[in-house]
This record gives structure tokens, sequence and C-alpha cells, in this order.
């Protein structure tokens, strides 16, 4: 009996292009400009529901928030003794700059459209390889959830594993090359906000640059980063960006306010509140400098945690040696990027690798796009795992 049973490139084409026709884009990004039609995970749930109850696997769609489902899909092992978790995710980001995000175009084996490869890829990858597993069950259980709010603030992950369910281990489907991505970086993102004295240009000295206060700010943050010397074997060294800075208001006015936004990329071995409540008290140390300025860091509105499962884990080792027997370099590896698989780790204790098709480098992109033959080769792999456990 073929193990594989339905994993072919008609089927891979077909399931990611609807993935990509049907908008899923998460209703953080939306602007007044958008249409609203094109925000949310519903209709593409809906759909991919069909697809599932097409191949003799009852669909759930779980309400997470109103018009915002979860997707489960579940296939029932021989003997149950066992429980794996596949997670993807429904939302996509914008579209901003995309002549036709929503129309799949097909050039040799790549399929373009947003959504392709973050996380269409993966998405079709599991449901190809579910459908195989209905056909020839395997012996451990095998649930598969497509979530919503990956992109912003995974509601949909969190919702799942809040329901109290139990897996022995899991795979988060992210573009990872089809290597075992065993390590990540958590992120936290916090804001400074500056306030000093406006004034006119002609009399400075009346007025309290925010901007200034700023770039002592950002100054005394540098300061900071390069005494954080620890070093994660897989990840390298934690990373700070500053990815805005809103300041001014006329060409002839000392500007009293401003703005920044940071991105702290932290290791597993600190905390995001630590880190926040670390750089809070730089800046504010670093405004002292300035009688009369404010400075306030709000609490971060990320705040994501970092995973670093052992080598030797079960799910690590086992996904290696599928890996190395399909042809793909069997060593883990570690990323900056984080998935939901931290939440799996860490809120709910299930020893979760990252993987799936197609490169992280060309997610969200204007650009982005996938190779079929990896979708088709990552729905085998994971075959292969599940009738391996």
């Amino acid at each position: 009996m073929n193990i594989y049973h339905g994993i072919d490139r008609p089927a891979a084409i077909a399931l990611l292009s609807r993935f990509i026709e049907v908008p899923s884009i998460n209703p953080s990004f939306r602007t007044e400009a958008d249409d609203p039609a094109h925000f949310g995970e519903a209709a593409l749930a809906h759909e991919l529901g069909a697809w599932l109850e097409d191949a003799g696997i009852a669909p759930e769609i779980d309400e997470v928030a109103p018009g915002r489902p979860n997707l489960i899909g579940r296939v029932a092992g021989r003997d149950g003794r066992r429980r794996m978790i596949w997670e993807g995710h429904l939302d996509t980001v914008q579209t901003t700059g995309m002549a036709a995000p929503f129309t799949p175009r097909l050039e040799g084996d790549l399929l373009f459209g947003r959504g392709a490869v973050d996380d269409g890829a993966s998405v079709v990858a599991f449901m190809l390889a579910l459908r195989a597993l209905k056909h020839r069950p395997p012996a451990a259980d095998v649930d598969f959830v497509a979530a919503m709010d990956e992109e912003f603030s995974f509601l949909g992950v969190l919702h799942h594993i809040g329901r109290g369910e139990r897996y022995d281990l899991g795979i988060a489907g992210e573009p990872t090359s089809l290597r075992v991505v065993r390590a990540c970086k958590g992120t936290v993102r916090w804001w400074v906000d500056v306030t000093g004295v406006n004034a006119h240009t002609a009399r400075p000295e009346e007025g309290l640059n925010g901007i200034t206060v700023a770039r002592h700010i950002l100054d005394a943050y540098e300061q900071e980063m390069a005494r954080r010397a620890a070093e994660h074997t897989l990840l390298g060294r934690a990373t700070l960006t500053c990815t805005a800075f809103e300041a001014g208001i006329g060409p002839n006015t000392v500007p009293a306010d401003c703005r920044m936004r940071f991105d702290y990329r932290f290791l597993p071995s600190e905390a995001g509140a630590e880190v926040h409540e670390r750089f809070r008290a730089v800046a504010l140390e670093a405004a002292r400098a300035f009688p009369g300025a404010k400075v306030e860091v709000p609490p971060p509105f990320v705040d994501s945690s970092a995973m670093d499962v052992p080598e030797g884990s079960p799910v690590v080792e086992a996904l290696c040696r599928v890996c190395g027997a399909h042809g793909v370099d069997p060593a883990p590896i570690g990323v900056a990027y984080g998935s939901d698989a931290t939440k799996l780790v860490n809120n709910a204790g299930i020893p979760t690798v990252i993987f799936g098709p197609g490169s992280i480098d060309v997610a969200h992109a204007l650009d982005e796009h996938v190779e079929i033959e990896q979708i088709l080769r990552a729905a085998r792999m994971l075959v292969d795992l599940a009738h391996a456990l």
C-alpha cells in the first residue's frame, strides 16, 4: 500500500492556490484604506475545512474570536498511545505594494502569491500528509491545527493550548527549507515616549528637544547591548533594533515629543519581562541628564518567548533521522524569528520543533513564493515521521 497516498503535484498546486485565493490577512494590520473582506481567517478556515471533509477527515471550526476561528483535523492512530500535533497558521500579512496578491501564479516549480510560503506551504504539507495518514493510519494519533493570529499576538495557539489537550510532541509549520529548527530567539517589543518642551527655533534654549533626549537614550541602549556578551551555540547573541522614530512638528519648532519603538531578540536564557524592565531602567537613567524631560516606557506590546528543545529530545532525533533519509541535512539549527512553537514548548510543555517547506527569506516579501517540490517532500517526511513513532 502506498503510504504517500494523494501526495502529488496537482493536489499541492490546487490546495495552495486556494490558500492564496482566499484572503486571510490578520485584522491587526488593517488600515482605513483596506478592503475589510481581505481580513480575518474564517473564510479560509471553512474552505480548508471543506477539503478535509472531502478527504474523510471531520473538520472542527473552533471559534477563538468573532469571525476568527482555528481549524482542526484529526487522524486516529492504530493504538493511540502517543499523540502528535501539527500546527500551522491561517493568517497572512499585509499586501502593500503587491500587484495581485490573491492571484496564484505558477512559474515552473514556483507558486507565487501572498501566503504561499508563510504559512500556506506548511499548511498544505500538513493537510496532504494528514490525508495520506487517513488512508493508512500510523500508530500514534495526529492532530492538525491551523491557528488564527500567529502573525500578531498568538491568540489561536494559546486558545488551543487552553483546551487542555495532551500531546507528546509537536511540529510547528514555518518555512525552514526542510531543516529541523530546535531553538529560536524570543521577541519583546516596546515603545519609549519622550516629552520635552516646545520652543521657537529662534530661541532653542527656551525649549527641551525631545530628539536630543531620545538620542541620548539610543546611546545608552547601545552601551547596554555592548555589555550583553552572552552567546548561544545555534542562535548567536541577542539583538536590539530601533524600528520607529517619530518626532517633529514644524521646521521652526523645537519638538518636545519623540517616540521610539524597539525590537529585542533574546536568547533562551533570558525572559522578555526582565529584558524590558532592564531597558526601561536604562532609558529612565539616561533621561536624568535632562532635567524637565519626561520619559515613559509602557509595558511591552509583544513578548514572545524563546525556545531551546534539547538535541536529544525524541522529536528532534526522530525528525532529524527522517531528514537524513530524504537527503536533507539532518543537523538541527536555530533561527532568530519566532513562531507558535514557543507557546507549545513553554506554555504547554510540548516538545516541539519548527519545520516546513520554503525559505523564510521570501516570507512577507512582494514576490512571496514556494517550490512545489518542497511541499511534496515535506508532506512525505511528515508521513514518515508519523509512522516512525
